[in-house]
């Protein structure tokens, strides 16, 4: 028995390791690679564009969510999904080629009249946070009333909230809401802590710009002195508290961070450096076509969309159709009421049901009077 258990447990095991080998995965955390949509909220038949942060491009990446990968996704460095259904809503993150996975995003795409706008990265602590509330029927401004984690917390006749300075305390769920139009879907405020913080580009820059990464301390807006680091290595040191890449090439891709003696350090944020491409490129092979798939797509969605007018138009016209008919029915039965009052008119002391038989017995004795004048005849 035991030989036969010790057996089972080799088998396990070799499927186990066998199965790790198949599916690796790769753990990332979100300092190294994360998605960075344009919105969190969007109304429905709104686009919303995509960019993958910290992966290696010229391996391949793709953005996707729990159902499929996007197809307009897989050929641009930021992607965009156009005319976006409720049925769109959920959880979205980038997967590179090598098995990376960035944090997730929630996208949510609603069918009422009534938007959240709100930071879509984490932000710092002591920085200034602003909420708008959006009505789909208009663009000016609304008296909105914001909530936190369900809880009222003020109005705003612009239907904008300013968080001067945000702290911990201000992380949470949002809503808005606007009186005769309704309430937004929630959205999450992310607070981070630290003092230190890198400012660089949010999207990836092209080879040949000049890119500035600044070190500033919350603290103190005035210059200090800051060393900045690559991949963990020490690249510069500088007493202005900024460095710049002039011009920026594919080699300095990669994760940086700052440090101020005595303060602390930023979080990593990743450098993305995208290849310049000519105008005269003619590295596309014939016959192939990478925009189809975002052609395709597109269209598809349009056509939806026009399906759903058609129906719409459909839905009018039988409408006005069966009025039309009601109305034909009404005017005949009206003709009807004014010849038996007309005759009432005529003669009072007449029932009318009785001249309509009277004259219907006098047109039958007429026609057979008529058959005996032309049978006699013959």
């Amino acid at each position: 028995m035991e030989v036969r258990a010790l057996c089972i447990r080799l088998v396990l095991m070799l499927l186990v390791a066998h199965a790790q080998q198949s599916y690796p995965q790769t753990s990332v955390s979100d300092a190294d690679v994360r998605i960075v949509p344009s919105r969190l909220q969007l109304f429905e038949y709104e686009s919303v564009s995509f960019t993958c942060r910290g992966f290696n491009l010229s391996a391949g990446w793709s953005v996707r969510n729990i159902k499929e990968v996007i197809p307009t996704c897989l050929t641009s460095v930021t992607c965009t999904l156009n005319y976006a259904f409720v049925s769109d809503s959920g959880e979205y993150w980038c997967e590179g080629a090598g098995g990376e996975r960035s944090s997730t995003v929630n996208i949510t795409v609603t069918g009422g009249s009534v938007i959240l706008e709100s930071p879509v990265l984490p932000v710092m602590e002591g920085e200034a946070v602003t909420l708008r509330c959006r009505n789909r029927a208009t663009s000016s401004n609304l008296t909105a009333d914001f909530y936190k984690d369900g809880l009222f917390i003020g109005s705003s006749s612009t239907g904008k909230m300013t968080i001067a300075s945000v702290s911990k305390f201000d992380g949470g769920l949002y809503t808005c809401s606007i009186s005769g139009a309704g309430e937004s879907p929630a959205s999450r405020l992310t607070v981070r802590g630290g003092s230190v913080i890198l400012d660089g580009p949010a999207l990836p820059v092209t080879e040949g710009d000049a890119v500035t990464l600044r070190c500033r301390n919350q603290g103190t807006p005035s210059e200090l002195q800051a060393e900045f680091y690559k991949d963990g290595l020490l690249i510069r040191s500088s007493s202005t508290g900024e460095m710049t890449i002039d011009p920026v090439s594919k080699s300095d891709e990669g994760l940086y961070k700052c440090s101020v003696s005595g303060v602390g350090e930023s979080a990593q944020s990743p450098l993305t450096v995208t290849v310049r491409i000519s105008k005269n490129n003619d590295s596309v092979k014939q016959g192939e076509d990478p925009d189809a798939q975002d052609t395709d797509s597109t269209a598809s969605r349009e056509g939806i969309v026009l399906h759903h007018h058609y129906s719409i138009l459909l839905w009018v016209v039988i409408a006005v159709v069966l009025v039309l008919q009601l109305l034909v029915i009404g005017l005949l039965h009206w003709k009807k009421q004014l010849v038996l009052l007309e005759v009432q008119l005529n003669d009072p002391n007449k029932d009318q049901h009785s001249v309509v038989k009277q004259d219907k017995k006098k047109r039958y004795k007429e026609g057979k009077e008529d058959k005996k004048r032309k049978g006699s005849f013959i």
